[in-house]
């Protein structure tokens, strides 16, 4: 296939939001798991715990990709980010409800856990995320679309 035909791929590709967002979604869930991973074979941490704090950390590099790459938002930092902190809360809390559950309750290998909280939590984010922190006219009034201002 020609360079140019594949670069076309990607850049099509690429103006898919739900490819962006899972672009995105890859980076902070490599965040999340090494943190994970460390913080339980390294630091002997509780599963969920790790989970949860990898979870949070992931949360903001997640933020500002999924602000200015995934969905391109015209949004006001203060409108997007305190959305965003709503939906990575709720978002924290079914990680850690499917990681608590699986893992501790059902005695599944945390890693399989954290994969199947993961699906669980990318539903909930997408969704969430696409239709209310970075949707496009959802706060116009007063000005409130303007990006950078804060």
């Amino acid at each position: 296939m020609p360079s140019h035909r594949k670069a076309a791929i990607v850049s099509a590709a690429l103006e898919n939001r739900f490819v962006r967002f899972l672009i995105v979604g890859g980076i902070a869930t490599l965040i999340q798991y090494v943190t994970l991973i460390w913080s339980v074979e390294r630091w002997h941490w509780n599963a969920v715990l790790a989970s949860s704090l990898g979870y949070f950390l992931s949360t903001i590099a997640n933020y500002l990709l999924n602000y200015y790459f995934t969905f391109r938002s015209d949004n006001r930092h203060r409108v997007a980010a305190t959305r965003f902190a709503i939906v990575a809360a709720a978002g924290l809390t079914l990680n850690a409800l499917l990681m608590e559950f699986l893992a501790q309750r059902l005695h599944f290998p945390y890693i399989l856990a954290q994969i199947l909280a993961t699906i669980g939590t990318l539903i909930w984010n997408y969704w969430a995320n696409s239709k209310w922190s970075f949707g496009r006219g959802i706060s116009r009034r007063g000005g409130d679309a303007q990006r950078g201002s804060t």
